[in-house]
This record gives C-alpha cells, structure tokens and sequence, in this order.
C-alpha cells in the first residue's frame, strides 16, 4: 500500500509540473499572439509572433494531454486559456483572407481582448480588424496578379 501511495503522490507532483510547463507557455504564447494582434495591420511585423504563439499553444497542448489525474481546477485554469490562445491565433489566421463579416468580428473581439476588454469604443477595434483584413488581402491580391 505504501509503494503505491508514493507512486500515486509523485505522479500528482508531475501532473502539477506538466500543468506548470504548460502554463509558462501559454503566458509565451499569449503574450506573442498579443503582439501579433497589435501589428496585424503589418502581417510582415506580426508573423513572427504569430508562428511563435502557434508553436506556444502546440507545446502547451502536447503537454496538458501528458497530465493524468491533476486536480480538475488546476487544470481547468490552464486549459481556459488554451482555449484564449487558440481564439486569438484562429483569428489572426484570416489575415490575408478575403474579408468577411464573421473574420472582422472574429479579428476585433480578439483585438479588444489584447487591449484587456475595455470599456466603450468597440469601433476602434471593429476600424482596425477591417483595416488589417483588407490591407493584407489587398497585398495578396497584388502578388497575384503581379504574377
């Protein structure tokens, strides 16, 4: 019983570790996504951050899937926002696509939630989303053509 008690204890501490991992990333990759958000306007400026927040979210999710029996809140937490990650990288990969009104929407509540949800002036956000929606697809639509 013992041998087992002590297995079961370890075990707890490396889910807790793994959900500790986890969330080192997440903090990474939702502060690039953040950035990648704040120069969408300039995708040449934001891919980077773009591709680093989408390596972020992958480790985070190689590594929750690695946690057995972690307390559910804990985990719980860390997989709320891995949830966050994956909506701000979601939106952020219709830039350079034809514009649509779901692809603003999606891109403009992503950028009010990297400026911390505020109060009032959701049109800033809504100006913006269009404004990196088109000037990216206006880019891409001149490569093509161009070729």
């Amino acid at each position: 019983m013992t041998g087992r008690c002590k297995f079961d204890e370890l075990r707890l501490k490396t889910d807790r570790e793994l959900i500790h991992l986890a969330s080192s990333e997440l903090d990474l990759g939702i502060r690039d996504a953040y950035e990648a958000l704040e120069c969408a306007e300039n995708w040449a400026s934001a891919e980077w951050h773009y591709r680093m927040a989408e390596r972020a979210y992958a480790q985070a999710a190689r590594l929750i899937r690695l946690t057995g029996d972690a307390p559910g809140e804990e985990l719980g937490a860390v997989d709320w926002r891995l949830g966050q990650l994956r909506e701000a990288l979601d939106a952020l990969s219709m830039v350079g696509s034809v514009p649509t009104g779901a692809g603003v929407a999606a891109l403009a509540r992503a950028l009010w939630k990297a400026r911390g949800c505020p109060e009032g002036l959701p049109e800033q956000d809504w100006f913006r989303a269009e404004r990196a929606l088109t000037s990216q697809a206006e880019k891409s639509h001149a490569a093509c053509v161009g070729n």
